[in-house]
């Protein structure tokens, strides 16, 4: 931004690029603590209002203009979340100060440097990066600015300029309350993501309709479904583990073979602690690794979707062993596949295989994903990192 150039006023938002861009405070309660009326059969409350405070950071750190997201929050699983898009902005946290929404926000925002500020709130499962973009465009023309809720009562966007002094009133009614202390109000149409925040799960079933991100989509698509695993395939079929695959994933996980590029074979015991955490990424997620059979029924393995860590933040994973005796038959590729559409089908917009730089065979099952190899994710994390765009 240059000061005092023409068509802009001074301390307004650059409206392009993340170095001039706004920081979008995003307070999220413990779901614990928060949304207590969003209950559904088949759901856990818990998990879902953290999906859709996933879905709704992650949609913001891709939306046009915007520098950095401040997560404010006392929730540890939310504060371990950042983007798994490269070009997304970059995510941090701040701690609750536990006084309520509009403490929490002034908390996100004192760290702004500058910066135009922007707060969001964090129930906002149908936002799109570009409505937000949008939003902010407009909002980069005005001192402050605010978003009402479809009802026009609420507001879900509250936006100051760098150097304008910080105010919020969230709460029951606060549009008219952010209009008294000034903020002009932005447009959108009632149906954008942009204003429709959920505390309800009527609420959310009326939403569904615009399309939710992808982590809501698959929790609900597996309360549907009555379960988390991708279609079968022409010769297999993935389904949930069980606390009576032990037999099975002991084999496999103690095998020397297969585990030839972890530091070492697991034990009975951890490959039972393996499925005990694949069924906790049922319930949190409903994503995980599944185990693989074929059309007889016969164990082949398991093979899934997994958020793992690379470098500073979590990216969606996708991983796959087979069993010795079943091995060179393509299994691991076709099953891998019906990953990658699961993943595409959901909405993810990236999947990764994070391999053992020695490991030619789980690169090529890769490759027949549809991966290539990302020559600078890998040369920084010292591991062979292949990605591929859904």
């Amino acid at each position: 931004m240059t000061i005092g150039s023409p068509g802009k006023r001074v301390g307004m938002a650059d409206e392009g690029g993340r170095d001039g861009g706004w920081v979008v405070v995003i307070p999220v309660k413990p779901p614990v603590e928060g949304k207590s009326r969003l209950a559904a059969p088949g759901l856990d409350r818990v998990a879902l209002a953290r999906a859709i405070a996933r879905d709704t950071i992650d949609a913001a750190a891709q939306a046009p203009g915007v520098a950095r997201v401040v997560v404010v929050t006392a929730d540890p699983d939310l504060a371990a979340t950042v983007p798994s898009a490269p070009a997304a902005a970059p995510v941090s946290v701040v701690a609750d100060p536990g006084e309520g929404l509009n403490s929490a926000i002034a908390a996100g925002a004192a760290g702004a440097d500058g910066h135009p500020r922007a707060a969001l709130l964090g129930d906002l499962p149908a936002l799109q990066p570009a409505d937000l973009g949008q939003a902010l465009r407009q909002a980069a023309r005005r001192p402050t600015a605010v978003m009402p809720d479809a009802e026009g009562t609420g507001s879900t966007l509250l936006t100051a300029a760098a150097g304008v002094p910080w105010r919020s009133s969230f709460g029951a009614d606060s549009f008219a309350r952010h209009r008294a202390q000034g903020a002009e109000p932005l447009d959108a149409p009632a149906a954008s993501g942009l204003r429709r925040d959920i505390d309800t799960a009527g609420q959310l079933q009326q939403v569904s309709e615009l399309g939710l991100g992808p982590r809501t989509t698959a929790l609900l698509r597996a309360a549907g479904a009555g379960g988390t695993a991708p279609a079968p395939t022409a010769r297999l079929r993935l389904r949930e583990m069980r606390p009576d695959d032990l037999d099975d994933m002991a084999t496999l996980l103690g095998d020397p073979d297969v585990m030839r590029y972890y530091p070492a074979p697991r034990t009975r015991e951890q490959a039972a602690e393996w499925i005990a955490r694949s069924m906790l990424r049922y319930r949190n997620d409903a994503l995980g690794l599944w185990i693989v059979e074929d059309a007889e029924g016969r164990f082949v393995g398991d093979c899934g979707l997994t958020w793992q860590p690379l470098g500073a933040r979590l990216v969606l994973e996708v991983g796959y062993h087979v069993t010795p005796p079943l091995q060179g038959r393509g299994y691991a590729a076709e099953a891998a596949a019906a990953c990658r559409d699961h993943a595409r089908s959901l909405g993810f917009s990236e999947l990764r295989a994070l391999v053992h730089p020695d490991n030619a065979a789980s690169t090529r099952v890769a490759q027949k994903t549809g991966m290539h190899r990302d020559a600078a994710e890998s040369e920084s994390a010292g591991i062979t990192v292949m990605r591929m765009a859904l």
